[in-house]
C-alpha cells in the first residue's frame, strides 16, 4: 500500500466554465487568461486550442475552453470524464436561465465538483440573493443559505472577485484530493480536433494518468499515430507532458473525435489491434422521408475544429422543422476552399463559416456567385442565423428593388382614380409590372398601379433610361408636374 501511494502525485485540477449565453463565460475565461496566463513572454496563445493554463499562488489550474456545455456534453457522450470542477457563471441582474438549467443537469449528471460565480456584480441593478433563491429550485443551495455549494461575487468586466475565485478553486482541488500515478502507461480525453493544412491532423488533448513523451504511440477509437510533435498551450515544444496539462499533438493519421480516450502503446501493430471504430467526422447523412414540398435551409459548414462542429451539429438536432427542413450538405473543420463553395452553388446552400477563413479563390467564387456566406465567432450567433433564414423560408420573405425613375413634365388626363402622366425615364428602366410610387420634394405622396405605358402611341412592356413616355396610371393619390416617380418590385430573397 505505501509503495503505491509513493507513486502517486498531486495533480493540477481542470475546470470548465458553464452557464447561459451572455452571462460571462468568455469574459471570465479572458480575464483569468489575462490575470494568470503562464509565460506571457512567449507571445500568449495565437489559436483556440480548447484549453489553457495558469499559475496562482504558485500552483497550476487547467481550464477548458470548449465552445460551452453543448462540447462539454459531446465529451462526456464518448463516456470520458475530462473536468474536475466546474463554475456555473450567473448574471446576477438576469439570474438562473434556460441554459443554465441545462449547465446545472450537466454538472449533476458529470458528478464534478460545483462552484457558483455571480457575475456583473458591477451593475447596479445586480441582485445575488434572488439568485441564490432561484438556485434553490433547481435544487443548488449555496453556503451562504445553508448548503454545500461553494459561491463567489465576481465582475468579469472589472476583475474584482477574480483571484478569490482562483483561490476558491485552488481549495476544491485540495478537498478533492487530485491525484495520479506517473507510472501507469499515459492515456487522456481528446477536447478539441482540426486538420491543419500544413501540420495534418491536430489535437488538443488533456492527459489523465502517466507520462506522454514525444514519439509515443497513440490512439483512439478512430485514429492512430506517432506523436510527431508535442507542445503546450502556447505553442512551445515539449519533450513529455504530465497529467492536466493541456497538450497539442501532431501525428494521428485522421481528425480524431472529440471526447474520444487516447492510449499509448508500444507498437503501431499493438496501436492498430485496439482501433475498433471509423472515424466520426464524416458530414450527417440526409434524413429520410422529408417533405419534398417542404421548403429546405441547406448548409455547408465549416468550423475550426471538430469540437466546434460537433456542438454546432449537436445544436442542429434541437431547431424545430415542422415547417421548413434543415439539412447539412457537408461539415468539416478547416477553412472555407473552392470546393466548398462549389458544393454550396450546385446544393444551392448557404455557408456557415465558424471561426475560420475563406481562401483567396473562395472568395472570389462567393462574390462572383452571389452565395449566401455568414461568419461567426459565437454559436449564439450561428444559432440566430440559423433561426433568422429559416423564417424567412417560410415567410418567403420578399425584398424591394428599385428599377428606375423618372421626371414628370405633362399631365394629360384626370380621372377618378386613373390619371395619364407624361416624362423623361431618367434611371434604368419603367417596367409595366413594376409598382410606381410619387415622390414630392423629396418625400414619400403614396403608390399606385401602370395600367399602361405608351411611346409615339405605341404600347410597350418597359422603356429605357432616356426616353419619354407616358404612362397610365391607377391609384388614390394624384401625381403633379415636377413629381418624381420610382419604380420597384419586390422580389424573394
Amino acid at each position: 500500500m505505501e509503495e503505491n501511494e509513493k507513486k502517486l502525485t498531486v495533480r493540477p485540477p481542470v475546470v470548465v466554465i458553464l452557464g447561459h449565453i451572455d452571462h460571462g463565460k468568455t469574459s471570465l475565461l479572458t480575464a483569468i487568461k489575462d490575470f494568470r496566463v503562464l509565460e506571457k513572454e512567449s507571445g500568449g496563445i495565437t489559436q483556440h486550442v480548447g484549453a489553457y493554463e495558469i499559475e496562482y499562488n504558485g500552483r497550476k489550474l487547467t481550464f477548458l475552453d470548449t465552445p460551452g456545455h453543448e462540447s462539454f456534453s459531446a465529451i462526456r457522450s464518448r463516456g470520458s470524464q475530462v473536468a474536475d470542477i466546474a463554475v456555473l457563471v450567473i448574471d446576477a441582474a438576469e439570474g438562473v436561465k434556460k441554459q443554465t438549467k441545462e449547465a446545472i443537469n450537466h454538472i449533476k449528471e458529470a458528478g464534478i465538483a460545483l462552484i457558483v460565480a455571480l457575475n456583473k456584480m458591477d451593475k447596479p441593478e445586480a441582485n445575488p440573493e434572488m439568485v441564490k433563491g432561484q438556485l434553490n429550485n433547481e435544487g443548488i443551495v449555496v453556503e451562504s443559505s445553508g448548503g454545500d455549494v461553494p459561491s463567489i461575487e465576481i465582475s468579469a468586466k472589472t476583475g474584482k472577485g477574480v483571484a478569490d475565485l482562483l483561490g476558491l478553486i485552488q481549495l476544491v482541488a485540495e478537498m478533492k484530493e487530485l491525484k495520479t500515478d506517473l507510472s501507469l502507461n499515459p492515456e487522456g480525453v481528446i477536447i478539441e480536433s482540426y486538420m491543419d493544412n500544413q501540420k495534418g491532423p491536430t489535437s488538443t488533448a488533456i492527459l489523465s494518468q502517466g507520462i506522454l513523451k514525444k514519439g509515443d504511440v497513440v490512439g483512439t477509437s478512430s485514429a492512430l499515430g506517432k506523436v510527431r510533435s508535442l507542445k503546450d498551450f502556447q505553442g512551445k515544444e515539449l519533450e513529455q507532458a504530465y497529467p492536466s496539462q493541456p497538450i497539442v499533438l501532431v501525428g494521428f493519421d485522421r481528425v480524431p473525435a472529440v471526447g474520444e480516450k487516447f492510449l499509448s502503446f508500444k507498437t503501431m501493430e499493438e496501436a492498430k489491434a485496439n482501433i475498433r471504430g471509423v472515424s466520426k467526422n464524416a458530414a450527417p447523412e440526409p434524413s429520410e422521408g422529408e417533405d419534398e414540398d417542404k421548403p429546405v435551409l441547406n448548409i455547408v459548414l465549416k468550423t475550426d475544429a471538430v469540437g466546434s462542429l460537433e456542438a454546432i451539429e449537436e445544436f442542429f438536432k434541437t431547431v424545430p422543422q415542422e415547417e421548413v427542413s434543415l439539412k447539412v450538405i457537408k461539415s468539416e473543420a478547416g477553412n472555407v476552399n473552392e470546393n466548398d463553395v462549389k458544393l454550396a452553388k450546385s446544393t444551392k446552400s448557404v455557408i456557415f463559416a465558424f471561426r475560420v477563413k475563406k481562401d483567396n479563390i473562395a472568395e472570389g467564387l462567393i462574390e462572383r456567385d452571389k452565395i449566401k456566406y455568414f461568419d461567426f465567432d459565437l454559436i449564439y450567433g450561428l444559432a440566430q442565423k440559423t433561426k433568422e433564414l429559416m423564417e424567412r423560408k417560410v415567410k418567403k420573405e420578399k425584398v424591394r428593388v428599385d428599377v428606375g425613375k423618372m421626371e414628370v413634365s405633362v399631365i394629360f388626363r384626370t380621372e377618378k382614380n386613373r390619371q395619364i402622366v407624361g416624362g423623361l425615364v431618367t434611371e434604368g428602366l419603367v417596367e409595366r409590372t413594376a409598382t410606381l410610387e410619387i415622390t414630392r420634394g423629396g418625400e414619400r405622396i403614396g403608390e399606385g398601379k401602370i395600367i399602361e405605358i405608351q411611346a409615339n402611341k405605341k404600347n410597350f412592356e418597359s422603356i429605357k433610361s432616356g426616353k419619354e413616355c407616358a404612362i397610365l396610371y391607377q391609384g388614390q393619390e394624384r401625381i403633379k408636374e415636377g413629381d418624381e416617380l420610382v419604380f420597384f418590385k419586390y422580389v424573394e430573397d
